[in-house]
């Protein structure tokens, strides 16, 4: 028996960079979820995307927080080739925006990955090699909950500004501040889903990935 390449009619090219699909499950119910810069939320969600909206300014500011640290986190998946979220689903306590959330669920299709370092040394200092790509993504995840940024970005507040909405200085710090942050760590899952490689040999680049350390940021 033989493979034969469907190259002619439809132009498929066995050149095209190798894409790769991960699945990301981060458990977020040991985070801290206190009115501070450490409220521990991460989720593309805002105020609108609540059946009921944030109560408060500091609640509202978590549900900002957790949009900013979702930005933090995809510039550093997005460090050393594109990719897309698909399948994304947050689960919340319930529908209200005074809700902590308690887990992130999402897929990830990488664009080459031949380009996702599968070799390194944490970010977190956790004592966990870095020996794979799963553990990379992970490790990038990571990085963001522990990292600390601030910018500005329009906050819903349910007592003041224009239509409800201001400009507001957001700071997103640690998800675990005080707590060892190999914990961090231990609430991500990432699994690479392998079916979704090119089946045929022809179409596997040569592993040239590159090596990764935890100075390696966007």
């Amino acid at each position: 028996m033989a493979t034969v390449e469907p190259k002619s009619l439809y132009n498929v090219s066995v050149a095209e960079p190798e894409n790769a699909y991960f699945t990301v499950a981060i458990v977020t119910t040991g985070f801290l979820d206190t009115e501070t810069v450490n409220g521990g939320r991460i989720s593309p969600c805002v105020a609108n995307d609540f059946a009921t909206k944030p109560t408060t300014l500091a609640q509202s500011l978590l549900v900002s927080r957790g949009a900013l640290r979702f930005k933090m986190m995809c510039e550093n998946l997005a460090l050393r080739t594109n990719f897309r979220i698909h399948n994304i689903v947050c689960t919340y306590a319930s529908d209200a925006g005074d809700s902590p959330i308690t887990g992130l669920d999402f897929g990830l299709v990488y664009e080459n990955r031949n380009l996702i370092a599968n070799t390194g040394t944490n970010a977190l200092n956790d004592s966990t090699t870095i020996n794979s790509r799963a553990l990379f993504i992970r490790d990038r995840i990571g990085d963001a909950l522990n990292n600390s940024r601030t910018e500005k970005m329009s906050v819903f507040n349910p007592t003041a500004g224009t239509g409800q909405i201001q400009d507001v200085e957001v700071t997103a710090s640690s998800v675990l501040a005080g707590v060892s942050i190999g914990e961090i760590q231990e609430a991500i899952t990432v699994t690479e889903v392998t079916g979704f490689a090119p089946n045929t040999d022809n179409q596997l680049a040569t592993d040239n990935a590159l090596s990764y350390g935890s100075d390696d940021t966007v």
